[in-house]
């Protein structure tokens, strides 16, 4: 079963030639991440928006990085 969200979250992730999520704290659970899926880089306007679904405890967790306010959010959460 797929969930859309749209919540603001914390991602601790590695910032070298690319962006590599590692963690993010969503409500109020740490939940960390197995591997990166997909990635995918999309323009809406001016921003750059970087998705990411990563595998987690559990789940499948669809991710965004704003490259213009340096925010993420959950998109989706999807069952493995």
């Amino acid at each position: 079963m797929d969930t859309d969200v749209d919540d603001r979250v914390k991602v601790w992730a590695f910032f070298d030639s690319s962006i590599f999520p590692i963690a993010m704290n969503w409500r109020r659970r740490y939940i960390k991440f197995e591997r990166v899926i997909l990635t995918t880089v999309k323009k809406v306007g001016g921003v750059r928006l970087v998705d990411f679904v990563c595998a987690g405890e559990g789940a499948n967790y669809k991710i965004e990085y704003n490259t213009s306010d340096y925010s993420w959010k959950v998109k989706r959460v999807m069952d493995k």
